[in-house]
């Protein structure tokens, strides 16, 4: 579960294990805004996806090599929403090209974050 809690002025980020962002209200600040934390999200799931698969394959490789850029963008006339997701991915050299895209094709079939945007979610909001 993740709380957010306003402190001092602050939207701070925790899980149970503890604090780990503080939320800012514009990007390329210190701290993630909302956009940027949603992005982190997609990202990480692609990222943890592909490393899953590539040690259930046993695939040496070096995981420095591997970075995953997100860019969420809305159509024209949208302003409530993301419309779209971008994800840009660099792997690693010593990777086939078949292999490469056998791995982007699982880390998009089981990356749950993917998944829930692709197809959208139940969200329901409630006063405790």
């Amino acid at each position: 579960m993740t709380t957010v809690r306003i402190t001092q002025g602050q939207n701070v980020v925790y899980n149970e294990a503890g604090l780990q962002v503080i939320g800012t209200t514009a990007p390329n600040r210190s701290g993630l805004n909302p956009k940027e934390l949603l992005e982190a999200a997609l990202g990480l799931c692609v990222s943890i996806s592909m490393q899953k698969k590539l040690a259930r394959d046993g695939v040496d490789y070096d995981a420095s090599e591997i970075e995953i850029e997100i860019a969420a963008s809305k159509a024209q006339g949208v302003t409530d929403r993301f419309t779209d997701f971008k994800v840009t991915l660099k792997l690693p050299d010593s990777l086939d090209e078949a292999y490469k895209h056998e791995l982007i094709e699982a880390a998009e079939e089981v990356c749950t974050i993917g998944n829930t945007l692709r197809n959208g979610a139940a969200i329901e909001t409630v006063e405790v």
